[in-house]
């Protein structure tokens, strides 16, 4: 009998037009599928956290929330087993506890899986944080509660991430480094393309501060490298798929400089569209949360994989992960702009090699059949323990 594992995840609760963001668990759930396991996913949401795509009552929103969230499991496969609880409710409840209570365990991504009813059904419950740095100063600096207690191993995409009560503030958990998964059979390589492009949230979430310290999103990161387009002096352009306004000051500004800049929402409206923007591509140029940079958590994203898995080189700002994924072949970090300049250069003067190397790279260290059992592979670990 194959084994069963539970993804707990949000795709339902977020914005119709975030497929990037349903990568960061979908990934997850195809690596241990690639084992030969049962995979179910699991969501909570409430109607009144419902997203606000389209228009009509409550009612209409949330049949809205469960055509999209069918959708998107349909499209990977996923739809056996899975559910989506609305308010503690939802269709076939006793069976999916039944799946759940035979599963080895729960990968409760971010938490996300917070019903204690829910969660005692589990033997063993795995917590996987996917903002190394920003979670740990959510918890302690703010009090909010993360859900982080109650689980029996924990895992952070923060390859660096040291809690040191000086950048980050101590939890008390030790984390186990774990890479972002790509599922390679998703993302075939397709070399070349005209833009250096990349696909983000200009803002996100609200700047939190700590021990003097300001961890914030990518907007004052992006302003650093500016005047990347004037500098270069390649023919590479370089494109910007963002949620800025047409008529956003900032986004003036950036088109200024000679940066393209276009609306992220039909690029991430669905899974199509968002891998053939990357595969058009020719590399990504990134910079990363100001948070990810200041806590040097070594945070890697869950993106770039996606560039990587398609033969497309990277150059992204460094968090810390240049410690742990040595750059140079197909990859490169940068903390300055003369730093991402001269990586681009370099990128050009042989850019089939480094196409090759990025998918290496892919298969390598990303794999999302590796990923996942590297994660088996602690768990036994533990258990033996």
């Amino acid at each position: 009998m194959a084994k069963k594992v539970v993804i707990g995840c949000r795709i339902g609760g977020y914005s119709f037009s975030s497929i990037g963001i349903n990568l960061a668990f979908l990934h997850w759930a195809c690596g241990f599928r690639n084992l030969g396991w049962d995979v179910a996913l699991l969501e909570e949401l409430s109607v009144e956290s419902l997203p606000q795509d389209g228009q009509g009552d409550k009612r209409q929103k949330l049949q809205l929330c469960l055509e999209h969230w069918q959708n998107i499991l349909s499209l990977f496969g996923f739809e056996d087993h899975s559910t989506i609880l609305i308010d503690g409710k939802a269709k076939d409840l006793e069976k999916f506890l039944l799946f759940a209570k035979e599963s080895l365990f729960l990968l409760n991504i971010s938490g996300l899986v917070r019903s204690r009813s829910v969660l005692s059904t589990f033997k063993k419950k795995v917590y996987l944080d996917l903002d190394p740095g920003f979670t740990q100063v959510w918890a302690k600096g703010y009090g909010c509660d993360m859900n982080l207690e109650g689980h029996d191993l924990y895992f952070s995409i923060g390859l660096t991430l040291e809690e040191d009560d000086k950048k980050v503030p101590s939890t008390g958990l030790k984390w186990h480094p774990t890479f972002p998964p790509v599922s390679l059979e998703w993302w075939p390589k397709r070399e070349g393309g005209l833009n250096w492009s990349t696909i983000t949230h200009w803002c996100g979430y609200p700047e939190v501060s700590w021990n003097g310290n300001t961890y914030g999103n990518k907007a004052e990161e992006w302003e650093k490298v500016i005047d990347l387009p004037l500098l270069y002096k390649g023919d590479g352009r370089f494109q910007i798929a963002s949620d800025l306004q047409d008529d956003h000051e900032i986004r003036r500004r950036f088109l200024a400089k000679n940066w393209q800049m276009v609306s992220s929402f039909p690029i991430s409206a669905n899974f199509d569209q968002y891998r053939n923007f990357i595969g058009q591509s020719r590399g990504e140029f990134s910079v990363v949360k100001s948070g990810y940079r200041r806590s040097n958590s070594g945070w890697f994203s869950d993106r770039t994989v996606c560039y990587l898995a398609m033969g497309k080189p990277a150059v992204i700002q460094d968090t810390g992960w240049s410690k742990i994924i040595y750059p140079g072949e197909g990859l490169f970090s940068f903390d300055s702009l003369d730093e991402a300049v001269k990586a681009i250069e370099k990128i050009e003067q042989d850019y089939s090699f480094h196409s090759f190397k990025a998918r290496q790279l892919a298969e390598m260290l990303f794999d999302s059949t590796k990923v996942a059992w590297n994660m088996v592979e602690r768990i036994e670990k533990y258990k033996k323990n």
